[in-house]
C-alpha cells in the first residue's frame, strides 16, 4: 500500500479547487478558462518513508492491475485488493452497477457508495434507479461509472476517511475514490494495441430434481433431460484498445479508442459501449507553465438488464416449469415454447404470446416472449472535457486553476407487446429522457516551503460545482397496435397516459484550507478546514444554506530519530491520529434515483440541513527490510446525525400518515490491515497484498419522544419498515444496524421446538418476525498475489466473507413446485424429520414454500473464491522484429471458483446497488463465471 505526502495529493489535483466563475470580475478569469492544470499524481518510485505523512490512510492500486483481468465494470477488479470495502456486483449482467461501500453506512436514505473523482474532479453519481422491491427488478442499467474503461487509467487511490470532507466536502462523506487517467510521456511515438475476450457462464445456481415429474409428480423410471442451465447462452465479452502516445519535454499527446462488446447469459441481452479520450500535455516559460487539455466522449447502447423478480423475469417459468425448455410440450405435443413463443391471433390481427399454462399465481409469462417481446433499452451518450492550467510564481509558490464539463443524456425505452401480462390491450410504451450537466471549476494557491527544521505544505483555494438534471417521461397504454413510439400512446386513456417533466438545479460553492506542519521529517501536524455554500432551485422552490467541516491531524514517525541504516529491519514507522467532520448535502440528492424523496415536507418543515458525520482515526504504518515488507492498520470510528428518514404511522381512523425527521443517529466502528510484500526470491519476483477488514454499524437513536402530529399523543418512535417482501423485512430498529433482517417462522413450544400439529400432521406458519441476522458480513479478506519470472507472471486475488446471511425466496417457491432437488431427496427419504416426527414431503414443501418462511430459508452467507486469475507470457519478439516492443499473451478469468459455500446462490451479488433489500435472492440471475484469454502489442 502506498500513502501520498501532502503535496503529492494535491499536485495530483486532489484537493484544487476554486471556481473560475467567482473571478469573473477579474481579468484572470478568462485567462484561467482558456488554460488547462496540470494533473500528476505520485510518482510510483517515492520512497516509502517520504511519502507516508499523511495523518489518515490512503490506498493505490496500480492501474495495470485492472487490465490483466479486464471487466465491464473495472470496479469488480477491486475485489479483494481494497481493505475496509464491501464491493458487491450488481446481478444485472455485464456492464451492471457495482456496489462500493466503504467504512460501512453513513446514511438511510440518500447512496452509502462511494464518491469517484477523474483526476481530482468530482463525478457525478448518474445511479441507476434501484428496485424498491423484490418483485419487479427487470429493468436495470450501468451506473455512471462503469462507463469508464481500465485501459485509460494510470493508478486508481482509495480515500476511506472523513478527512477527505476537506477535499470534496459534502459529497465525501462515503469516501472517495480517485481515478488518475494516462497522459503521454516524452519520447517516440509509442502505439498499444489490446484485445481481451471472455466467456461466461453461471457460477452458482439453484439444485434442481429430474427424478420426478413436475408439480409433486410420481417419480420417473428415467431421469428428466430437463435442465435450467440450458435456457442460458454463452455471453462474452469482447474489449479492443488502441491508443497512441507522443511528445518531446514539452507537449506530449495521448488518444485511445476502446470498445467494449458484450452479451449476458440471458438471450436477448446486450451491452454495447463505445470510449474515445484525448489528452493534451505541455510546458511553457521553462516549465514554469503546465497546460493540460482532456476530452472524452463515450456512448453506451443496452438491452435488457436484469436484476431479480418475479414479475416480466423469464427465470420464474424456467425455473419452475418443466415443459419450458423440452422440444414437445404436454399440452400441445407440436409446440414447443422456445419456437413457438407467439402465434398468430385473429382476435387481435397480429401475432400474439402462446402461454397456455396462465399465469400460475406467480405472474408466469413465456420466457421466450418475454426476452423477445419485453423490450428495454437505454441509450447514453456523454461528454467530458477539462481546460486547466498550472503556474510557478517561486520555487515554493504555484496557483493553478481549472474548469471541467460532464455531459450525460440517457434516453430509455420500455416496450411490451400486446398479449404481454402487464401490457394494454394494444401494447405499452414508455420513453424518457433525463440530461445531467455538471460544470466544475477551482482555483488554488499552493505553498512547499522548507525553514530550517521546518517545513510547511499548505493549500488555499475555493471550486464551485454547478449541476443541472432534466428529465421528461412519457408512459401509457397504446391506441395502435405494437406502435412503439410517443404518437402511438393513447391519450386518452385517464390514469393509462402519464407524462411528467420536471428540473432541478444545484451549486456547491466552497472556500478550504490545508497546511502541514513539519519537524525534522519526523513529526507532522495538519490542519483542515472547508466551509461549503449549498444551494438548489427545481420547478418551484428554493432552498440553501452553509456548512463547515473542520479538521486536525497529527503524527510522528519514530524512525526519523533512528541512523540510517539499510539493513536495520524496522525501516519505517509512523502513528497518526486524526479528527475530522464531514457531511451529506441534499444536493444531488432530491433527485436520488431520478426521483424525488420525501421534497415537499421535507421543505415544509425546513429539514434539508446536511448530514453530519464526526470520524476519530487512529493508524500505524511500517515498512520492514527496508520496506519489502509493509504494513498498515488503521482503527476508526465514526458518528452520523441529523440523518433524514421518512415512513408511514398508522393512524386509528387516518389510514397510514406519512411523515419525515431528522434526527436518526448511526454509528460505525471497525478496522482495517493491509499487509503487503514486494520481494525478490532467486529469480522470482512476488508481489503480494493481504487486506482484512471489520466493520460494525449501529443505529444509536432513531428519534426524540415526539407528538403525534394528528393525535396530538406522545409516541416514541423505535423501528421503521424499509423494504419488505413475503416472509421478511429489513427495518430501521434503534439499537439494531442497517442490513438487519427479519423472517417468519414456524409455530414453537416453550423449548424452542417445531410444533406439529396433530390435525393436519404439518408444521404451522406464524406470521410473527424473529431476527435472522444481518445481510453485510462480520469481516472480509482479500489476498492478491503476483509471480513473475523470465516473461512469464502468475496473478491470482481470493475473495472472502464471513458472516452475514441471505434469504431464498427462489428456495421457497422451488420447493411449494417441487421442483427443486430437496424435495426429491425428501421423497426418497419417506418425508422430512421435524421435532421427532416425520411429515409427508408435499405436505411440508407445499406449506412452507408457500407461506415463505424465513427461518427455512435463511442461508449462511460465508463464502471464498477465487475472484481472479491471470497466466501470462511475455514473447521475446523485440529479438527478432525491432519494431515490436512487447507482446504479451494471457489466459484470464473471474470468479472462476466458489471455494466454500452454502447458500443456493451468490452472496456477494446484489439485485440493488442501493442500501436497503441486500440479501434477498427473489429469481436472482445468476452471476458470472468468465473465463477467456487476453493479447497486448506494444510498438
Amino acid at each position: 500500500m502506498k500513502a501520498f505526502t501532502l503535496k503529492t495529493l494535491l499536485n495530483c489535483g486532489f484537493s484544487q479547487s476554486f471556481c473560475i466563475s467567482l473571478m469573473k470580475k477579474s481579468g484572470t478569469a478568462f485567462f484561467l478558462a482558456l488554460l488547462p492544470i496540470s494533473v500528476t499524481y505520485a510518482d510510483n518510485g517515492t520512497v516509502l518513508k517520504d511519502t507516508m505523512k499523511l495523518p489518515y490512510s490512503s490506498q493505490q492500486i496500480d492501474g495495470a492491475d485492472l487490465m490483466k483481468v479486464k471487466d465491464a465494470n473495472f470496479v469488480n477488479s477491486l475485489i479483494g485488493r481494497v481493505a475496509g470495502a464491501t464491493i458487491n456486483p450488481s446481478a444485472s449482467g455485464v456492464g451492471g452497477s457495482v456496489r462500493m461501500v466503504l467504512r460501512g453506512y453513513r446514511s438511510i436514505l440518500k447512496s452509502n457508495n462511494v464518491l469517484f473523482t477523474l483526476d481530482g474532479v468530482p463525478l457525478p453519481r448518474l445511479e441507476s434507479e434501484q428496485p424498491s422491491n423484490s418483485y419487479t427488478s427487470n429493468w436495470q442499467t450501468g451506473d455512471g461509472i462503469a462507463a469508464f474503461s481500465p485501459d485509460d487509467i494510470e493508478s486508481i487511490s482509495v480515500l476511506s476517511t472523513a478527512a477527505a470532507s476537506t477535499l470534496y466536502g459534502s459529497r465525501s462523506a462515503s469516501g472517495v475514490v480517485m481515478i488518475n487517467t494516462k497522459k503521454a510521456n516524452s519520447g517516440k511515438l509509442r502505439v498499444e494495441l489490446g484485445n481481451s475476450t471472455t466467456f461466461s457462464s453461471p457460477l452458482v445456481m439453484p439444485e434442481f430434481q429430474q427424478t420426478y415429474g413436475a408439480q409433486w409428480g410420481d417419480k420417473i423410471s428415467h431421469p428428466q433431460s430437463w435442465d435450467p442451465t440450458d435456457f442460458f447462452r454463452t455471453g462474452h465479452t469482447i474489449n479492443n484498445s488502441l491508443s497512441l502516445s507522443m511528445g518531446n519535454e514539452y507537449n506530449q499527446t495521448r488518444v485511445s479508442a476502446v470498445t467494449m462488446n458484450g452479451t449476458g447469459i440471458i438471450p436477448k441481452n446486450n451491452v454495447d459501449r463505445y470510449n474515445f479520450s484525448f489528452r493534451n500535455t505541455s510546458s511553457l516559460l521553462h516549465h514554469r507553465l503546465k497546460l493540460d487539455f482532456t476530452l472524452r466522449y463515450i456512448h453506451t447502447a443496452e438491452q435488457n438488464m436484469l436484476s431479480q423478480g418475479m414479475y416480466g423475469n423469464p427465470l420464474v417459468p424456467v425455473y419452475l416449469v418443466p415443459d419450458v425448455l423440452q422440444e414437445r410440450i404436454n399440452v400441445n405435443p407440436d409446440y414447443n415454447y422456445k419456437n413457438h413463443f407467439e402465434v398468430y391471433d385473429p382476435r387481435l390481427g397480429a401475432n400474439a404470446q402462446y402461454w397456455p399454462l396462465g399465469d400460475m399465481g406467480m405472474g408466469m409469462q413465456n420466457p421466450y416472449w418475454i426476452i423477445n417481446r419485453n423490450l428495454y433499452n437505454q441509450k447514453k451518450k456523454r461528454l467530458l472535457g477539462g481546460i486547466g492550467a498550472k503556474f510557478d510564481l517561486t520555487s515554493w509558490l504555484n496557483v493553478s486553476g481549472r474548469i471541467h464539463y460532464d455531459r450525460d443524456k440517457e434516453t430509455a425505452t420500455k416496450k411490451l407487446y400486446a398479449s404481454s401480462l402487464q401490457a394494454g390491450p394494444l401494447g405499452s410504451y414508455y420513453e424518457s429522457e433525463d440530461k445531467n450537466t455538471q460544470v466544475y471549476s477551482d482555483l488554488l494557491f499552493n505553498v512547499n516551503k522548507r525553514l530550517g527544521d521546518f517545513s510547511i505544505d499548505a493549500t488555499l483555494g475555493s471550486s464551485i460545482c454547478d449541476t443541472k438534471f432534466d428529465s421528461s417521461c412519457a408512459d401509457g397504454m397504446l391506441g395502435t397496435l405494437n406502435q412503439f413510439n410517443l404518437s402511438g400512446l393513447d391519450k386518452h386513456g385517464d390514469y393509462h397516459y402519464i407524462n411528467q417533466d420536471f428540473n432541478y438545479h444545484d451549486r456547491a460553492t466552497s472556500l478550504f484550507m490545508l497546511a502541514q506542519l513539519g519537524y525534522k521529517n519526523r513529526l507532522y501536524l495538519d490542519l483542515g478546514g472547508r466551509m461549503e455554500w449549498l444551494k438548489f432551485w427545481d420547478d418551484n422552490s428554493s432552498y440553501s444554506t452553509d456548512v463547515i467541516y473542520p479538521s486536525i491531524g497529527a503524527s510522528v514517525v519514530p524512525t526519523g530519530w533512528l541512523p540510517d541504516n539499510p539493513n536495520r529491519f524496522l525501516s519505517f514507522l509512523r502513528l497518526n491520529y486524526t479528527y475530522s467532520e464531514t457531511g451529506n448535502s441534499f444536493t444531488d440528492y432530491i433527485f436520488l434515483n431520478k426521483k424525488r424523496v420525501g421534497l415537499k415536507p421535507r421543505l415544509e418543515d425546513n429539514m434539508l440541513d446536511p448530514e453530519h458525520t464526526k470520524s476519530h482515526e487512529i493508524g500505524l504504518n511500517a515498512g520492514f527490510l527496508n520496506d519489502k515488507i509493509n504494513l498498515a492498520f488503521t482503527m476508526y470510528k465514526t458518528s452520523t446525525s441529523d440523518l433524514p428518514f421518512g415512513g408511514y404511522l398508522p393512524i386509528p381512523s387516518q389510514g397510514d400518515i406519512y411523515f419525515m425527521y431528522n434526527g436518526c443517529r448511526i454509528d460505525n466502528k471497525g478496522f482495517e490491515l493491509t499487509l503487503s510484500a514486494n520481494v525478490n526470491i532467486g529469480q522470482v519476483k512476488w508481489d503480494g497484498r493481504f487486506t482484512y477488514s471489520i466493520n460494525k454499524n449501529e443505529v444509536k437513536q432513531l428519534l426524540e419522544p415526539q407528538k403525534n402530529p394528528i393525535t396530538d399523543t406522545d409516541f416514541n418512535l423505535e423501528e421503521i419498515q424499509m423494504a419488505k417482501g413475503s416472509g421478511w423485512y429489513t427495518p430501521l430498529k434503534k439499537g439494531g444496524s442497517i442490513g438487519d433482517i427479519y423472517v417468519t417462522d414456524l409455530q414453537r413450544d416453550e423449548q424452542g421446538n417445531v410444533v406439529i400439529d396433530k390435525t393436519s400432521q404439518n408444521v404451522v406458519p406464524v406470521n410473527e418476525y424473529i431476527y435472522a441476522g444481518n445481510a453485510d458480513p462480520k469481516y472480509t479478506m482479500g489476498l492478491a498475489n503476483s509471480f513473475s519470472w523470465k516473461g512469464f507472471e502468475l496473478d491470482f486475488v481470493i475473495h472472502a466473507r464471513f458472516g452475514g446471511v441471505g434469504l431464498s425466496m427462489t428456495q421457497a417457491v422451488m420447493d411449494q413446485f417441487g421442483v427443486s432437488q430437496a424435495t426429491a431427496i425428501a421423497r426418497d427419504n419417506g418425508g422430512v424429520w421435524v421435532s421427532g416426527e416425520k411429515i409427508p414431503a408435499e405436505n411440508y414443501y407445499r406449506l412452507v414454500g408457500w407461506a415463505r418462511t424465513g427461518t427455512v430459508y435463511t442461508y449462511d452467507a460465508t463464502n471464498i473464491r477465487l475472484a481472479e486469475m491471470s497466466i501470462a507470457y511475455h514473447i521475446p519478439v523485440n529479438r527478432w522484429v525491432k519494431w515490436i516492443q512487447d507482446v504479451r499473451v494471457a489466459l484470464v478469468g473471474r470468479n472462476l471458483l466458489m471455494l466454500y459455500n452454502k447458500a443456493p446462490f451468490d452472496p456477494e451479488s446484489t439485485a440493488s446497488t442501493g442500501t436497503w433489500g441486500q440479501g434477498i435472492d427473489n429469481f436472482r440471475q445468476p452471476s458470472y463465471r468468465n473465463m477467456g484469454f487476453s493479447v497486448n502489442l506494444t510498438f
